[in-house]
């Protein structure tokens, strides 16, 4: 299996070309090509953030492919969720040492029936996906990670109406819900559909962070999940108060910031009564009085 260098010299705070000739290159003692082309049947030694990742995964669809992550990017959190006490260059020595490898599940997504895509670390709705749309634009100007919270704060007091419908986990049969209780999974009997609205729809794989310390999957690491099978944040405002009115989504916004702020302490929002943590096989995403279909399974 071959090794390339890829260092997309704009993610983060565009440092990694420098980290990289610092850091990084003097490591290694040969036997790699630096480019941005890949194909299957290589190691790639890369320097990036999670948008990279993805692309990669996408552009490459055969054929083994290994990754020496260099976290360079803003969030970071696939590298964090494997080395969540690491230094930057952790996954790299553990390759020079030719140290243990880690399989990574594979999210396949779907919208009204157009070819997949391919995850391996998030798949949003509701307020987190208007968090990476709205963000993007702050990228110049806010650089870092405080352009999510901007981002979170014009989207706050938005609630986005649809249904779900989760599927089993191959290997059980069933779609687990946390109970805070016992704290453990139990089984979901009625998981047919889930009426919305939501204010928060979050779906991962391999992770248990967003950010270095921003746990918002925490159960993934704790209990680790079966395969082939997804771990949901989910926040539905009308299972705690009685009515849908742009009044009522102002006055649900400090809610939901306290359960973003939990998952900044070590993922203690998943014992607040407004989170729902689901784990599943898979979803479907329904929009409400749209011709629009959402479906997300693993494997």
């Amino acid at each position: 299996m071959s090794s390339r260098v890829i260092i997309n010299p704009v993610c983060g705070d565009r440092t990694a070309p420098s980290f990289f000739a610092e850091s990084v290159l003097p490591l290694l003692s040969g036997g790699y090509d630096v480019g941005s082309e890949v194909d299957g049947h290589s190691t790639v030694i890369l320097g990036s953030g999670d948008g990279t990742i993805h692309d990669i995964i996408n552009s490459v669809r055969h054929g083994p492919l290994a990754f020496v992550l260099v976290p360079c990017g803003t969030a970071n959190a696939l590298y964090s969720s494997l080395f969540p006490a690491g230094d930057r260059l952790q996954s790299l020595h553990a390759f020079l040492n030719n140290g243990p490898t880690r399989p990574l599940s594979i999210a396949s997504t779907s919208v009204n029936g157009a070819s997949p895509v391919l995850s391996v670390v998030v798949v949003s709705t509701a307020l987190h996906a208007s968090i990476l749309h709205h963000s993007e634009a702050l990228r110049e100007s806010h650089p870092g990670l405080v352009r999510f919270k901007i981002a979170a704060e014009q989207n706050a007091n938005k609630w986005y109406n649809a249904h779900v419908r989760l599927s089993p986990i191959p290997s059980l049969g069933v779609v687990q819900k946390y109970d805070p209780t016992s704290k453990s999974f139990v089984t979901l009997l009625d998981h047919s559909l889930l009426p919305g609205p939501f204010a928060y729809f979050v779906s991962t794989v391999n992770v248990d962070r967003l950010e270095p310390t921003f746990t918002i999957a925490p159960l993934a690491r704790t209990i680790p999940p079966p395969p082939a099978s997804c771990d949901l944040v989910i926040i539905r405002p009308l299972q705690s108060i009685p009515e849908d009115t742009p009044q009522a989504r102002d006055a649900f916004v400090p809610t939901l910031y306290n359960v973003l702020g939990a998952a900044y302490q070590d993922g203690a929002h998943v014992n607040l009564p407004s989170v729902e943590y689901i784990r599943c096989g898979g979803w479907e995403w329904i929009p409400v009085c749209l011709f629009l279909l959402f479906s997300l399974s693993t494997f």
